[in-house]
């Protein structure tokens, strides 16, 4: 039976994984994003994802070609699961 250590770096480490993937997927409208809501005149928006910084935890980037700006820390948070599970499971497999 796994410990309960084990448990716990497994539930981030899954919980990390599936954020991972839900990123992925959604791009370009990334979840817990703050973005402006600027009008465009035309017929089409310029179009494309558009990655501009990582700065302290938030990634900026542009869902449409640089129209709008969003900032969001959704993909810190799942690398920290990622990190934290992974740590978990290294302390607990040490005293092992």
């Amino acid at each position: 039976m796994a410990s309960r250590r084990t448990q716990i770096a497994t539930g981030f480490l899954l919980s990390g994984g599936l954020l991972a993937i839900f990123i992925v997927l959604s791009v370009p409208e990334l979840p817990l994003s703050s973005c402006t809501d600027v009008g465009y005149s035309g017929t089409e928006p310029p179009g494309g994802f558009e990655y501009y910084e990582f700065y302290l935890g938030w990634v900026a980037y542009s869902p449409d070609g640089g129209v709008n700006r969003c900032d969001t820390p959704v993909v810190t948070i799942a690398v920290g699961l990622l990190a934290l599970g992974s740590g978990i499971l290294a302390v607990d497999r040490w005293y092992r």
